[in-house]
């Protein structure tokens, strides 16, 4: 578990370095967040359009296999964007294409991932190991952005996609190197296997209720990180340094929240804490976007990154906890990601683009 932890939270970073530099080459080059909620759109579309499948495959298919080879093609997209910056061929239209591309890769490798890394833990350190994982990806979000801003300033956009490229070197080593249990046999074909994913999570009151959640709780908060940079150049008129703070300050706080529910494991009433977290989470951000001071809005962002994730961490490991292990793949595939991130990307294209927009929030 902390050989995949380590190589995971590396690869993190880097996928956090790139993609706030992508952000500002699209905020800088186009001026207008209806590119970046497109781009995010491409990615997002066909990740939750397979994801579901993802996980039926996760279920059936040598796990290692499939981060193998998702990530080894991950690592040659990351090092595309790099050549077409670098020939000045970088225009929207690769952007979105390669977006999409890494998008439909993601939908085979993070169903496997979060199936994996329950599965080298014992069932009662499930919750600790959720919230370890959210604590990785969160402690990326913080540090990524930041080491993004130093490269933006000293060697420019292209480094940026380079050290993705390389950083998914640290996940494939660990993939190679641990011993990663056997998915459960297959029962029936792919289809029903499908079929019997859904029928579980629709079946199981508590499963379909954390979906609808999920749902509710990706609509609103989706569009943040996607519209930061508009916020950060038009409206804090603090640049990329500024938009890498912003961004930092939220992964800090996520950090603060995935170490208290680690830290927490185990406690009654879980679901209260969800959703007072996700209630916390929505003021937090409101109060950020109508703010006009960087140090204000940093210090907001902070409390709605330790809100969200505590709500989606804790969400998590009860979708963990309540999957039987021969569905889990599907489950954690359908239960509360598709349904939920699917509603996100509507904020992100419809809603997201008008309210994140300047000159609808000067009015």
């Amino acid at each position: 578990f902390r050989l995949i932890w380590t190589g995971a939270f590396l690869s993190s970073i880097g996928t956090w370095t790139q993609d706030v530099a992508l952000a500002w080459l699209i905020h800088t080059r186009l001026h207008d967040p209806f590119y970046l909620g497109l781009r995010a759109f491409a990615s997002d579309a066909p990740l939750l359009t397979f994801m579901l499948l993802g996980g039926a495959v996760a279920d059936r298919v040598d796990r290692r296999r499939i981060l193998l080879v998702s990530n080894i093609l991950q690592m040659a997209l990351a090092a595309a964007l790099g050549l077409l910056y670098a020939t000045g061929n970088l225009g929207i239209i690769p952007i979105l294409v390669i977006a999409a591309l890494t998008g439909l890769t993601q939908s085979q490798s993070a169903p496997t991932y979060q199936a994996v890394i329950t599965s080298l833990v014992p069932p009662r350190q499930i919750p600790n190991a959720v919230a370890l994982n959210s604590l990785q990806f969160n402690l990326s979000r913080a540090i990524g952005p930041a080491i993004a801003g130093l490269l933006l300033a000293r060697a420019g956009t292209g480094a940026c996609f380079a050290v993705n490229a390389i950083s998914f070197l640290a996940v494939i080593v660990a993939v190679i190197q641990i011993e990663l249990p056997s998915a459960p046999a297959p029962k029936g074909t792919l289809g029903e296997s499908l079929r019997a994913g859904l029928r579980h999570v629709a079946h199981d009151p508590l499963l379909s209720s954390l979906t609808l959640l999920g749902a509710a709780g990706a609509l609103l908060a989706f569009p943040l990180i996607t519209y930061l940079p508009v916020i950060a150049g038009d409206v804090l008129k603090t640049g990329v340094g500024g938009f890498s703070a912003l961004l930092s300050s939220f992964g800090a706080g996520a950090i603060a929240g995935a170490v208290t529910t680690a830290h927490r494991g185990h406690v009654p009433r879980r679901g209260r804490i969800m959703l007072l977290a996700l209630l916390v989470y929505g003021a937090a951000v409101a109060a950020a976007m109508a703010s006009r001071v960087q140090l204000l809005s940093m210090g907001l962002l902070f409390v709605a990154g330790a809100s969200l994730v505590t709500a989606f961490s804790t969400l998590n490991s009860l979708v963990q906890e309540n999957a039987s292990a021969d569905l889990k793949g599907r489950i954690l595939s359908s239960a509360p990601r598709v349904l939920g991130a699917f509603a996100g990307l509507l904020a992100l294209l419809a809603l997201g683009n008008l309210a994140w927009n300047p000159r609808v929030r000067d009015l």
